[in-house]
């Protein structure tokens, strides 16, 4: 990273913005069986309740780019972790009073401003691995399992010292807003925050013309199979692990190590895509979780699914940041074509679970990750297309 203290502030307030992010979300979803329960669930209703923070972030990432470009990433970073603080109160109230109905409205204003601020942190991300001259995209990204992990491990204690959800969830909402805040304010001003009338028409002309445009196409398919591959796992992993004799503490203990290697490869993948290029770093991580997704089919041993889930979180690691990074090489073209894969991000995120599980009902739950794997041979063939853009001049 650059020395300069501006980029180093830069690099930490984004940091901060992937880390709350997971931190709320890891939060709320730890203590998923608590809410099943207070809100009367079966366990359908508790997967379509659960459905409504993804589908809540569709509906907000649509308006990502323009709310951007209209106020600038220091003001949307503020309102956003401002609502999403909100709304995790409301859903603390919901929960202790029984009402499934304010629940479930407070799980999509939780998903909207989030998926709004997951925008934020990989545009801001974007420019500071060009501001520090060195890749460090990939560590911005490592906050995200840092704060899914603090997350997790944070409810658990809260759980076992049998504090309620009506007191967690505000502590850890009230002390996110303030990180966010600090991140905020650190961010540095843009001069496209002060762009004419007329450039952001052309703005939004992009936005459409970007799903046109072969070279966004072709890479937003490229980060779909990582996106697939990491939701299928956090998704389908932990279940059919217990399908093959792990009890669910194991399962978890099984997957906990998942995000583990994902986050440290993620943390030091800078270095690896200094040393081979950001396409070779792309081929490799589709070929390396293939054969973690095709070891892990074969059910073979706990010893063995431990070595596939390995495999599996070290090469989706940097797979997704490599597609970020490769779709904001146009200045131009950046906050369009980040915008387009945002969208492909959540409509993968709400449309594999249930897709999966129709299949995974049909044909075997470890067969049903042929799908994840087809997509990323797919991936591995399309590698190339991350080879770095040179913008094009008049």
């Amino acid at each position: 990273m650059s020395s300069t203290p501006r980029v180093g502030v830069w690099f930490a307030a984004t940091f901060t913005i992937f880390f709350t992010r997971a931190l709320l979300f890891s939060t709320w979803l730890a203590r998923g069986p608590e809410i099943k329960d207070a809100l009367g669930l079966n366990t359908v209703q508790m997967g379509f309740f659960t459905m409504l923070h993804p589908l809540g972030a569709l509906l907000g990432v649509i308006f990502s780019s323009v709310l951007v470009h209209r106020f600038g990433t220091k003001v949307v970073t503020l309102t956003t972790f401002g609502l999403a603080g909100a709304a995790m109160f409301s859903l603390a109230g919901a929960i202790v009073g029984g009402n499934a109905l304010v629940g479930g409205v407070s799980l999509v204003l939780i998903g909207m401003p989030m998926a709004i601020a997951d925008y934020v942190g990989n545009y801001e991300g974007t420019r500071v691995d060009k501001a520090a001259k060195r890749s460090v995209l990939s560590a911005i990204h490592g906050a995200w399992g840092i704060g899914m992990l603090l997350g997790a491990g944070l409810s658990s204690l809260a759980i076992t010292a049998g504090l309620s959800i009506a007191t967690h969830y505000p502590i850890i909402a009230s002390v996110s807003v303030v990180a966010a805040v600090a991140a905020a304010f650190a961010l540095p001003r843009h001069p496209h925050e002060d762009i004419s009338a007329e450039t952001k028409k052309q703005n939004r002309q992009l936005s459409i013309r970007v799903w046109t445009e072969r070279r966004s196409l072709t890479i937003s398919l490229y980060g779909f199979a990582f996106i697939m591959a990491e939701t299928s796992a956090g998704t389908w992993v932990p279940l059919a692990l217990t399908q093959t004799g792990f009890s669910e503490a194991s399962a978890a203990f099984a997957f906990s190590i998942f995000w583990v290697v994902t986050t440290i490869v993620r943390l030091v993948g800078g270095v690896i895509v200094d040393a081979i290029g950001r396409r070779y770093t792309a081929l490799v991580s589709t070929l390396v979780t293939a054969v973690g997704v095709t070891i892990f089919m074969n059910e073979g041993s706990p010893s063995v699914s431990y070595l596939a889930l390995v495999l599996w979180g070290a090469g989706m690691a940097l797979g997704f940041p490599m597609a970020i990074s490769a779709m904001a090489d146009d200045p131009q073209m950046a906050a369009a074509r980040l915008n387009m894969i945002m969208t492909v991000v959540y409509l993968c995120a709400v449309s594999v679970g249930p897709i999966l599980g129709a299949i995974g009902q049909a044909v075997g739950i470890f067969d049903s990750f042929t799908i994840p794997l087809i997509f990323l041979l797919i991936s591995a063939a399309l590698s190339k297309v991350t080879k770095k853009e040179e913008p094009v001049t008049a």
